[in-house]
């Protein structure tokens, strides 16, 4: 019995210490698009078609067409996170289809780029895994963000509302751990 107390005893122990890391790895926000300024617009988001909206919560962008923006964050620390994610929702006319891009470059210039290519109208916490950024990106240093919209061959006006994005760690459920163990 004894024998049986002691290996429970370490079960919870590994359990709590997992508690504990999972509620140490915060997430980083990168940019929040709370009255944000792009530093520069490209393609269609630099012409007088578009309709830029940067409001006291999100920063939004309606246009047609391929269009981009590059923001200067500097020294921004993601080391430990995960993943990366963009909340934003999409609307536009009928049929309009929109292909979010996140840039994230790092102090050495090394770029690490994340799609969600084919988005319909709606709202959206998209997520993509860090580990596919290029080996030598610095995630302790990341300086810059350009952030872009890939509609496809879709010719309908879309338009972007970013409210976040942010660096996450997904850590697994301790209990799940504790079980996997068992």
């Amino acid at each position: 019995m004894k024998r049986n107390l002691g290996w429970l005893t370490a079960v919870v122990a590994i359990g709590s210490a997992l508690v504990a890391v999972n509620s140490a790895m915060a997430d980083v926000t990168i940019d929040n698009f709370h009255n944000f300024t792009a530093n520069a617009l490209y393609a269609s988001w630099s012409t007088p078609a578009a309709t830029i909206t940067s409001g006291p919560t999100t920063w939004s962008a309606a246009s047609i067409g391929y269009g981009s923006l590059w923001k200067y964050e500097g020294d921004i620390n993601g080391s430990g996170t995960t993943q990366v994610r963009l909340t934003l929702d999409i609307g536009g006319d009928p049929g309009a289809v929109a292909g979010p891009i996140v840039d994230l470059v790092d102090n050495n210039g090394v770029w690490a780029t994340f799609a969600w290519y084919g988005k319909t109208a709606g709202s959206y916490a998209l997520t993509a895994d860090l580990s596919t950024a290029p080996a030598a990106f610095n995630f302790a240093d990341i300086q810059h963000i350009h952030l872009e919209c890939d509609p496809g061959g879709s010719t309908a006006m879309y338009d972007l509302t970013f409210k976040d994005l942010s660096l996450i760690s997904t850590v697994p459920e301790p209990a799940s751990l504790t079980l996997a163990a068992l």
